[in-house]
């Protein structure tokens, strides 16, 4: 294999070879748009690359790096109900791989509980990583946090992102609390500039870049009110992400984060060598494209998302337990998201390679291109007055709205897909009793479907009508089925119709409150009159829709027969689904009607 070498081809002749793969289509084809306005192509050169020494500026200090490789710090928090138990589980996750102490506090009682328990765990020299609001002010917003010098780590929360800039005393207290706890903790950052509440309520990447750079300025500024040098500022910063299902994107939005946040440290006149080391970032998995729905898929994204982020360069991961939404997390389910990084580190050797994506055509390229759309959004916010500013207007909220509105419509679309959501939907899986409240997660809406199918009284069903042989309407009936599924509405598909008194029959035996007539276009010109009448004489009452959309011509002819509607692909499902579902709900019909 050594020895074999391949010829060079140029970029038109791999164009050439995709357009004859693709049977004709151009090229721009395959070309895809982002929620970021960022134009993918299928394939990059070199020529997309200006520098091709990239990969420095967006790794700051990697002699420094070298050491540890790419190492990071497994920060999974741990939540029980009582102290006792909370300090096993801990202890075991410890023993088990997780190289960080993470953990909420939630509910429990705190003071002398939190001393025993800070004091047992702080002898395994670890980094303790907090950016739990009340977790994080139990340990530094107290007296005893000079008890604690040894620590170092991530321990504080964001009043800016979490929705507390409202108060305009909220911030000011907080930094109160961080200028004390700093007297006695001079190793933990706790500055804690969190973007991952814009993610999770559907902000774009550019956006998040922006937003986490405005308030990385709004902190910085804040603090030289109050006499901190930049440096000390600088070096008390930490932020951190979430991180979606877009691969590369994610990965691209983290590296470009690092070069961004170097230019606006340097545009401050901090030292060169307090940037290299003051840079930390953290990324969790997102919580926006997790589902209820077939929650095993979501070992799946997170297991993706944190690939990115390791690849990325980060230095903490948090992978959240697969079954996060719907409230039900056990040891289980921590466990496996707990080893989804140790397989990524002892397996995938990603411990083990500096920035993996250093030099590739595509991940440099896009880098720079999410990085420069971001910068420009900075700016933007910068010359309206800041973060504070934007957040009291309102701007950012509807700027994010726009966007989480675009990503719920192409799912509704199927434009993209949702494994167990929009595509796939398993109609013997119910909703658990308890979901997460988060109102801004993707699936939301059509969870909310299967929740209002859920709770009927008698299970909707609906009759599918099967023109001819079944090879020539069994595709429009299977997707007809999947399309019902994802609201929760069964399908009882008939026998083969040959004939009139074959759909007569069925209709008579069935008496569903709908019908979607499965055929040919031909068939619905030549048969659909009669079809529809013949039905009607039936029950009057009954709805009829067809596979496949409705030719425009037709359209006022056919619904003036009786014929309701139709189901087709890129048909928006959470519209037809919500139309279909009030049959039911009026509770005139029922499956044994």
């Amino acid at each position: 294999m050594k020895n074999q070498s391949f010829s060079r081809h140029t970029l038109s002749q791999w164009e050439e070879a995709a357009e004859k793969a693709l049977k004709g289509k151009g090229i721009s084809s395959l070309h895809t748009s982002t929620y970021e306005n960022i134009d993918l192509k299928p394939l990059y050169t070199k020529e997309d690359v200006r520098s091709r020494d990239r990969v420095k500026d967006y790794i700051p200090d990697v002699e420094g790096r070298l050491e540890r490789a790419s190492k990071w710090f497994i920060a999974q928090s741990i939540k029980r109900d009582s102290w006792e138990e909370l300090t096993t589980a801990v202890k075991d996750a410890l023993s088990r791989g997780q190289n960080c102490l993470s953990f909420s506090i939630g509910d429990l009682q705190k003071e002398e509980h939190l001393n025993r328990f800070l004091k047992e765990l702080i002898s395994f020299d670890t980094p303790i990583f907090s950016i739990d609001k009340k977790t994080s002010l139990s340990i530094i917003g107290r007296e005893g946090a000079r008890e604690w010098k040894g620590m170092y780590g991530i321990v504080g929360f964001d009043p800016l992102s979490e929705g507390e800039w409202a108060d305009e005393n909220r911030l000011e207290e907080w930094l109160k609390v961080v200028e004390e706890a700093d007297k006695h903790l001079s190793e933990v950052k706790t500055i804690i500039v969190n973007s991952a509440p814009y993610h999770n309520k559907g902000a774009s990447a550019t956006q998040e870049l922006a937003l986490a750079l405005s308030e990385g300025v709004a902190y910085i500024e804040a603090l030289q009110e109050k006499n901190w040098t930049l440096e000390r500022a600088a070096e008390k910063m930490h932020f951190h992400f979430a991180v979606g299902s877009h691969f590369f994107m994610e990965m691209a939005k983290i590296r470009a984060f690092k070069k961004l946040w170097q230019e606006v440290l340097s545009s401050y006149g901090v030292a060169e060598g307090v940037i290299s080391s003051a840079i930390s970032i953290s990324a969790e998995t997102s919580r926006f494209n997790k589902s209820t729905l077939d929650s095993y898929v979501n070992m799946l994204r997170g297991g993706g998302e944190a690939f990115s982020a390791i690849l990325a360069g980060v230095d903490y991961v948090v992978v959240a337990p697969f079954n996060e939404m719907s409230e039900e997390v056990n040891p289980f389910s921590e466990r496996i998201a707990r080893n989804t990084q140790l397989i990524l580190g002892e397996e995938a050797h990603l411990d083990k390679v500096i920035d993996p994506g250093g030099g590739s055509y595509y991940v440099e390229w896009l880098s720079e291109e999410v990085g420069k759309l971001a910068w420009k959004e900075f700016q933007h916010l910068d010359e309206k007055g800041g973060m504070l500013v934007s957040l009291k207007d309102g701007s950012i909220e509807s700027q994010i709205t726009r966007v989480r509105e675009a990503r719920i419509h192409d799912l509704a679309t199927r434009k993209n897909s949702m494994i167990g959501t929009n595509i796939y939907a398993n109609l013997e899986e119910s909703l658990p009793d308890r979901q997460s409240t988060s109102e801004e997660r993707l699936s939301l809406p059509f969870e909310n479907l299967r929740s209002r199918a859920q709770k009927l009284t008698r299970k909707p069903v609906a009759g599918l009508i099967g023109l001819g042989e079944l090879k020539s309407h069994k595709p429009r009936a299977d997707f007809v089925k999947g399309f019902l599924a994802t609201g929760g509405i069964h399908a009882h598909q008939s026998k083969e119709c040959l004939s009139k008194e074959d759909l007569l029959q069925f209709v008579e035996e069935t008496r569903y409150p709908y019908y979607v007539v499965c055929g040919k276009d031909e068939e619905y010109h030549d048969q659909l009159a009669m079809i529809v009448e013949s039905i009607h004489q039936i029950d009057g009452d009954v709805m009829i829709d067809i596979a496949g959309k409705i030719p425009d011509e037709k359209r006022s002819k056919w619904e003036r027969m009786g014929l309701n509607g139709s189901i087709y692909n890129k048909q928006n499902i959470l519209e037809k689904m919500d139309e279909l579902l009030i049959i039911w709900e009026e509770g005139k019909y029922s499956e044994e009607a």
